[in-house]
């Protein structure tokens, strides 16, 4: 159900934003660490770049969102998150 629009939006976002799949039963260790409890959940991560030198660029959580999104809706969360677009009124 999900698949097909997370990437039918990450191949027309391919050179601006990246998507990443995560299998949490391969994984849950990190799902664990992310407080994924549910499938499909969405986050919305960017980089945050840290004010000392030497220190690493940790991830910074913009967005959560648990159960499906059509591919318009995901476009439009990015376009929100990552470019200053307006906040999408329906999801």
């Amino acid at each position: 159900l999900m698949a097909p629009e997370f990437e039918a939006a990450a191949k027309e976002m391919k050179d601006k934003v990246r998507f990443v799949k995560l299998d949490t039963d391969k994984h849950p260790e990190i799902s664990a660490r992310l407080n994924i409890m549910g499938l499909p959940t969405l986050l919305y991560l960017d980089k945050f770049e840290g004010d000392e030198e030497g220190t690493a660029a940790k991830a910074v959580l913009k967005n959560r969102i648990e159960g499906a999104l059509r591919k318009e809706s995901i476009l439009a969360l990015c376009e929100h998150h990552f470019f200053g677009g307006p906040r999408p009124d329906q999801l």
